[in-house]
């Protein structure tokens, strides 16, 4: 499908600056300020804005056009990477102008990611959703194993100046290589999904409902769909729970894996290429598997992760992290595949941008538990508050078995 590999294409880049704007900016976070709360409130500032607009975001991926949402972000994104580029090169970068850019890129997201979310099944068509988002997630992946290296290595050679350059290029090729993929609003949506018909979705799409009607409807959607409610909660959870590794990464190598900071920008680079050579395997393990026993997978997925992630907290020695984030990055491509697939393959299309949306406000509300953690870790150290997350997993992964609901789903 030509429409789907562009979208690949744009998605790629995007995946690419995403990726080395986690290492470049909680290096610059962590060596401004020597602090786990500094990064975990780079979290909030992130993720916050979505608990406001999330939903309004999802009403907008509904009713007008995914493809200009996306690029419009895109392009205000490749803005916000120049100008720290700038700050960095004239050497006037200070934690302030990281927050404020962070805020801003947070706004922005919470109207792309519900379009670029929603989106995928409108190409392909809700038979091809659980190959697209496996090879979704596969991209993602290989895009994973190269970006936070060169990251890593820019930063030790070049000055993180210069990854934020690269991350402005990388968006404005994303913007461009959407071009190809065709625009549609909630009326074309509409007549694919009713057999040539222009007439939308009574309930969602009509223009006159205004937003706060349409996010009454949509909450009293889910009423009705109890396991998407569950789905929704264990994405939240769950996402609270693994994302800690990622945003502490930076403090954990410097304090505990390396010497420097430019040995700990190599290193953290390393661990994140090697988590997303764990996360390829598992995203083709998922890929190739039947659409059967999904519950199941779910669980198994989160508990690896969550074994992986105590093995990881307690060891001091850079090889064998790296043999665990293997590990780790298997059961990490599992949960974020699985969760997803399971929500979109079971959500009306009319209500799709805004149940995604509300997954958005899931990452909102989670960067507070993220940010307790980040403390937690200020307190007694990255290693002890890592390893409670792990067991906090494992423990999820069992009451979920327990609890039957989400195990018996296929």
């Amino acid at each position: 499908m030509p429409a789907f590999r562009w979208y690949i294409l744009a998605m790629t880049g995007n995946w690419g600056a995403l990726q080395m704007q986690q290492v470049a900016r909680g290096f610059l976070a962590y060596e401004i300020t020597g602090s786990f709360a500094a990064l975990g409130f780079l979290e909030l500032a992130n993720s916050m804005p979505r608990v406001v607009l999330a939903l309004y975001g999802g009403v907008l991926a509904d009713r007008l056009s995914r493809r200009a949402i996306i690029q419009t972000g895109q392009a205000l994104v490749a803005v916000f990477a120049a100008v720290i580029a700038v700050l960095l090169f004239t050497d006037n970068l200070k934690f302030e102008h990281l927050i404020f850019a962070t805020i801003a890129q947070g706004i922005v997201n919470s109207f792309v990611l519900p379009a670029r979310q929603s989106m995928i099944p409108e190409i392909v068509g809700v038979n091809r959703v659980m190959n697209a988002f496996a090879l979704n997630v596969f991209v993602l992946n290989v895009v994973r194993l190269a970006a936070p290296a060169l990251a890593g290595v820019l930063i030790a050679v070049a000055g993180p100046s210069w990854v934020f350059a690269l991350m402005a290029v990388m968006n404005v090729l994303a913007v461009l290589a959407l071009f190809p993929v065709p625009i549609t609003n909630a009326r074309t949506r509409a007549a694919l999904a009713n057999g040539g018909s222009t007439e939308a979705p009574a309930a969602p799409t009509k223009k006159d409902r205004a937003g706060l009607r349409a996010m009454a409807e949509t909450l009293a959607y889910l009423k009705t769909e109890h396991v998407l409610i569950w789905l929704l909660l264990i994405h939240g959870l769950s996402s609270t729970l693994s994302l800690p590794y990622q945003r502490l990464l930076p403090g954990f190598v410097r304090e505990v894996l390396s010497t420097d900071a430019d040995q700990a920008a190599v290193r953290i680079g390393l661990l994140l290429t090697m988590t997303a050579v764990g996360a390829l395997v598992g995203s083709l393990l998922i890929a190739s598997l039947p659409s059967r026993r999904q519950g199941k997978l779910l669980i198994a997925s989160m508990v690896i992760f969550g074994v992986a992630l105590m093995a990881f907290s307690a060891s001091e020695v850079l090889w064998l992290s790296m043999a665990i984030v293997l590990v780790l990055g298997v059961g990490q491509a599992g949960r974020q595949s699985l969760v997803n697939i399971m929500i979109q393959t079971r959500v009306s299309d009319a209500y799709r941008g805004r149940v995604s949306s509300i997954m958005l406000l899931d990452d909102g509300v989670e960067s507070l538990g993220i940010f307790g953690i980040a403390l937690l870790a200020e307190v007694v150290g990255p290693q002890w508050a890592l390893g409670a997350v792990g067991l906090a997993l494992v423990g999820m992964g069992a009451f979920l078995w327990a609890a039957r609901v989400i195990r018996d789903l296929d």
